[in-house]
């Protein structure tokens, strides 16, 4: 039996430590939008774009801290 995926929308606010309301506003949507996507697992195209993007983008920022840490232990060799 397959593992239920994640709700795109709660991986994308605990990814960011923010609410569902806190996405809403920063999508620029109304927050029953956000719940209804939740509730249906139906969203739509270019919001599930923009929701991967947010999940791609903080993924690269980790990359990034981590590449500042290594540069920052070399320097000081």
């Amino acid at each position: 039996m397959a593992e239920k995926e994640e709700n795109l929308i709660k991986k994308v606010c605990k990814e960011y430590g923010m609410t569902q309301i806190e996405l809403a506003m920063e999508l620029d949507i109304p927050r029953g939008t956000i719940s209804r996507w939740v509730s249906t697992k139906n969203i739509p195209r270019t919001a599930e774009l923009a929701l991967n993007l947010m999940l791609k983008n903080r993924e690269l920022e980790n990359k990034l801290e981590s590449f500042k840490i290594f540069r920052d232990a070399l320097n000081r060799l």
